[in-house]
């Protein structure tokens, strides 16, 4: 049983693989110190921990003055896990912005799958006002991952014509989110792209992620190659 940290963070350091820190580092491009442990090792300490060591281990995670790639991933993890929403929400909100890679958050939002989206569209719209480029992509993720349904499609469409870009991790999640826009409501985001409301790299990203996709038709496809912009 993992019930405090200093466990927690002694099996992580059981796991190092020092061949798939080789493979992951050019990757992950952590803005921390890699161990090398890999993802699935990482989710299933974070599954291992009793709910109620939850808080002490995290506090103590918090507490910490050095964090590596896999201890935030590991707390991330841990905080979405699925449980008391109120109190994953405070353990998020003071998590994210210690988020130092891609990977961070786009592995910590699927374990929000039995979050309400409503909660989450609402709780962490604010994400949308930061500077840090990973606490945009994790909104970004959100509502591609929790929130992309008829309810909130307009909404989503309107927060990406209007958010700030230029930063790598920010664009390429839009673009993402946005090819989902056109493979699943392609009639409601088309218009975005004729308009070229996007950045350039935001735009043509986007249209080549949705051509990639089998879910769209092929004359579908070879329309929107023409939207690209040169």
């Amino acid at each position: 049983m993992y019930e405090t940290y200093d466990l927690c963070v002694t099996e992580l350091h059981g796991n190092i693989d020092e061949k798939y820190k080789a493979f992951n580092d050019p990757i992950a491009k952590s803005e921390y110190k890699t161990l090398g442990v890999r993802i699935p090792v990482i989710k299933k300490l974070a599954k291992s921990v009793p709910m109620n060591c939850r808080t002490v281990i995290l506090n103590d995670f918090f507490a910490e003055k050095e964090h590596t790639f896999e201890s935030v991933l590991f707390a991330g993890c841990l905080a979405a896990r699925k449980g008391d929403y109120e109190q994953t929400r405070g353990y998020l909100m003071r998590l994210i912005p210690l988020f130092g890679s891609w990977a961070h958050v786009d592995c910590v939002v699927p374990c929000l799958d039995w979050a309400d989206p409503d909660a989450l569209w609402k709780d962490f719209r604010y994400l949308t006002d930061r500077n840090g480029q990973y606490e945009k992509r994790m909104y970004i993720i959100i509502m591609m991952g929790r929130c992309l349904s008829d309810r909130y499609i307009d909404p989503i469409l309107d927060t990406l014509a209007h958010m700030e870009y230029g930063q790598y991790y920010v664009d390429m999640a839009a673009a993402w989110l946005l090819a989902e826009c056109l493979i699943k409501f392609y009639g409601k985001t088309l218009p975005l792209f004729t308009l070229q409301t996007f950045p350039k790299f935001v735009h043509n990203k986007a249209i080549q992620k949705a051509r990639e996709s089998y879910r769209i038709a092929p004359d579908v496809k070879e329309y929107l190659k023409t939207l690209k912009i040169v």
